[in-house]
């Protein structure tokens, strides 16, 4: 520092600007060693009115002087936004600008003189100072002020001669907030990113639902995906679960590895080993899985040994003795069951330790009949698949969507998707509307009195079936024309049609 800005810099901030003299009437400009030799050791700063509002000791007066003559581009330094402090050979403080006291809000009476290993006995500063090497930090919190600062110090030289060190910090704490803003952004841009191909995986393999309870299944599946604990997806036949099987994997961080899928049910019992761990010449679904993952959907059809054997890969350090041939996999598992399990622990016919393995983590499928916002939108699903596949452009009838309500589909989505593919295959394509389609679950009834005739056209004789099932229902209803539309369960629009276009006699609206 100049001497001259000393006294300024110790002086209290309601202190007018007037010249500054020491005790004994010398100007603080004109000091040198010579002249404070006779002063005591603590010396008062007075204004020209000789008020006291300062004191400093002598002998860091001494030792500021001393350095005042061998340290230069003071200017310089004190003009730099970057902060500056610097140190001898031992450690001791004798500079810093502006800069430096701004940035930190420390003082400069407070560190002139001292020495650095005793105010900052871990900073870089006096690393540099110990080591004589040049050492930098690209940011660094300061908890003390709440401030990021990039650093760099280092030793000071004249010729072979070592001076000190310096160190020479900027404050970057609004880059800091900058990156944290932008890393916060990236971070929130990188979730909506992940929730969006989450979602249209979901609607893709039609894993989608306005069921509240499957929805949060769903979320819970999106969560635990991401995971490399083994899953059991539990659910009745044609619930879903090869679809959800595939949902897990391409919302886990393997999706990019491979998907191997193993239907336990169907390889024969005596190849199920074969196929799951190779014979010594082929490799086995397991190791085709490797690094990816391993889908076993009727998990419960594996054998106890072959189950053991899968138990080891998955969970060796649970073995005294590994089964021969046999190596630690790196997969994930995804298993399925249409059946609970637990009984078949308490029969000994499915192991306790894989069952405990995969049973961390369940992804329970509830069956359709559970799911009833789900039906429609599901059906219509179907019928825009299967309008496309046959090339047909049919609708449902409002009658027929509370039709698909009220039926129970105990074969789940697997029987409604058929269901809908029939409709949409055996559909008059003259007359864009299904208003009635074979009634799910079971075959169309045969006539009761209608035999096919030799040589007739199709037409004639689906018209002639179709006017006896009517009289039949009719006549089982005696007349009551509602009674037989509920029976053959049909709209009323499509009754009234039928019987117009069929001339059954009696049958019009009027």
């Amino acid at each position: 520092m100049k001497l001259r800005d000393f006294s300024k810099r110790i002086q209290p901030e309601d202190q007018p600007d007037f010249a500054y003299t020491l005790q004994g009437g010398m100007d603080v400009a004109e000091l040198t060693a010579d002249k404070l030799a006779d002063f005591p050791e603590t010396i008062f700063i007075a204004n020209s009115q000789a008020v006291v509002f300062g004191k400093v000791q002598k002998e860091t007066l001494l030792y500021l002087l001393d350095r005042h003559r061998t340290f230069q581009f003071e200017q310089i330094l004190d003009s730099m936004s970057d902060g500056v402090i610097a140190v001898d050979d031992a450690g001791r403080i004798f500079y810093a600008n502006p800069a430096y006291m701004s940035i930190l809000g420390v003082p400069l009476r407070r560190i002139l003189g001292r020495f650095i290993q005793d105010v900052e006995p871990g900073s870089i500063l006096n690393r540099a100072l110990l080591e004589r090497e040049t050492f930098s930090r690209e940011k660094q919190l300061i908890a003390s002020i709440q401030k990021y600062v990039s650093l760099r110090a280092f030793p000071l030289w004249d010729g072979e001669t070592f001076l000190g060190a310096v160190s020479v910090f900027r404050d970057v704490t609004q880059l800091h907030q900058m990156s944290q803003e932008m890393r916060q952004m990236s971070g929130i841009m990188d979730e909506y990113s992940q929730r969006i191909r989450i979602q249209e995986t979901a609607e893709k393999l039609g894993i989608t639902s306005y069921n509240k309870a499957f929805q949060t299944t769903i979320q819970k599946a999106a969560t635990v995906a991401l995971t490399d604990v083994p899953l059991l997806i539990c659910g009745e036949s044609g619930t879903g679960k090869n679809a959800m099987a595939h949902y897990l994997y391409q919302c886990s961080s393997r999706r990019d590895k491979p998907l191997i899928m193993v239907n336990c049910a169907a390889v024969p019992e005596n190849m199920i080993e074969e196929t799951l761990f190779g014979d010594g010449e082929h490799p086995g679904k397991i190791s085709l899985a490797e690094g990816g993952t391993l889908f076993l959907d009727e998990i419960e059809e594996l054998s106890l040994l072959a189950q053991s054997r899968l138990l080891y890969l998955l969970h060796p350090e649970g073995f005294d003795t590994k089964p021969d041939g046999d190596a630690a996999a790196n997969i994930r598992l995804i298993a399925s069951t249409s059946q609970p399990l637990e009984p078949l622990v308490r029969e000994k016919k499915f192991r306790r330790e894989l069952f405990f393995l995969l049973n961390t983590i369940t992804v329970a499928l509830p069956p359709l009949r559970e799911r009833q916002d789900d039906i429609v939108p599901l059906a219509n699903r179907f019928l825009s698949l299967f309008n496309e596949k046959y090339h047909k452009k049919m609708a449902f009838s409002p009658e027929m969507y509370q039709e698909l309500r009220n039926y129970p589909w105990p074969g789940n989505l697997r029987e409604l998707k058929s269901y809908v593919e029939r409709a949409v295959i055996l559909a008059d394509s003259s007359l864009p509307i299904i208003e009635r389609a074979e009634e799910p679950g079971r075959d169309a009834p045969p006539p009761s009195g209608y035999r096919p005739q030799k040589g007739e056209p199709l037409d004639s004789q689906l018209r002639a079936f179709e006017a006896e099932v009517i009289r039949n229902a009719l006549e089982e209803c005696g007349g009551n024309r509602t009674a037989a539309m509920k029976q053959l369960g049909v709209s009323r629009r499509t009754f009234y049609r039928k019987c117009a276009e069929l001339g059954i006699l009696g049958c019009d609206e009027k």
